[in-house]
């Protein structure tokens, strides 16, 4: 943290440990802000990979991933307090949709219309008292404030997403070795990044006195990762109750998706009609 004052003026938002200004005098946080890309590239692979045979639902959620994505890069490359909302907001509302997507995975719907109802109500006015407080920004117990209302609201929604998770893990995708290995691999990557945000956060005067290895940037590779490898997970839930034989796949040995059998592709059922109507037409 420091008072450096750059294109965008003087910081107002929640300033992380690294350095303003010291790469360009147009980007606040130049390596919080190049990281953040690694949210948008995986909410977009996420969607292209997944664009046949899933349900809406997750759709919303890798676009929702590269939402969070950009609304860092405006976060942190300006450091205005309203600006630290378009990074806040789409990782409630990604939440709210995991939670529904964790909660309604049978064939048949559990619930009714009021849950969806309600859990948009719940981020839309968690989302109105946070904009609500930006008239307050100038003041810094207000803007502590704020900070912990998110901050602690964000934590408790994550641990009963990831709760609800491994339930469905241990009760019906404990035999799915590739399972089992991507929910370990992305609990790892998630405590090591949230491990390095903290220390980031809590122990910046002691950083400053050495090297900054910038662990807040580190730790948006590791949220991104790591989110995209849990919301695979319910994917595959979802697609194993539906009986579309998922599967596990990888590209270059580093990034994860769900792969369907072609049979249930929306692009094979289309085609495979389409030629059964052109044979029945020469017919």
């Amino acid at each position: 943290m420091n008072s450096t004052v750059g294109f965008w003026g003087e910081p107002s938002s929640t300033d992380w440990c690294e350095q303003n200004y010291e790469v360009t005098y147009y980007i606040a946080e130049f390596f919080n802000t190049i990281s953040s890309l690694c949210l948008v590239f995986m909410g977009t692979f996420g969607s292209i990979m997944h664009s046949d045979g899933f349900d809406y639902r997750f759709s919303l959620c890798f676009r929702t991933i590269t939402l969070i994505g950009f609304g860092s890069i405006l976060f942190h490359g300006t450091l205005i307090f309203p600006s630290e909302h378009f990074d806040g907001i789409p990782m409630v509302f990604f939440l709210l949709i995991l939670f529904y997507s964790i909660n309604e995975n049978k064939k048949e719907k559990k619930f009714g219309k009021w849950f969806p109802i309600t859990l948009f109500l719940w981020g839309f006015i968690f989302s109105v008292i946070l904009v609500l407080l930006k008239g307050y920004y100038e003041n810094e117990i207000m803007k502590l404030v704020e900070f912990y209302i998110f901050q602690g609201s964000f934590f408790l929604m994550s641990i009963c997403v990831y709760l609800h998770i491994a339930a469905i893990v241990i009760r019906n995708l404990r035999k799915e070795k590739s399972i089992i290995s991507l929910m370990i691999l992305g609990t790892i990557i998630f405590l090591i990044g949230y491990l390095g945000w903290n220390i980031d956060y809590h122990f910046c005067t002691e950083m400053s006195k050495i090297l900054n290895p910038q662990l807040h940037a580190w730790w948006h590779v590791a949220a991104s990762y790591s989110s995209y490898s849990l919301l695979l997970i319910v994917m595959f839930d979802r697609s194993k109750t539906l009986e579309k034989n998922p599967k596990i796949k990888w590209v270059c040995i580093i990034l994860p998706y769900v792969g369907l059998s072609e049979q249930y592709l929306p692009s094979k059922v289309i085609s495979e009609s389409q030629e059964l109507l052109n044979e029945n037409y020469h017919i």
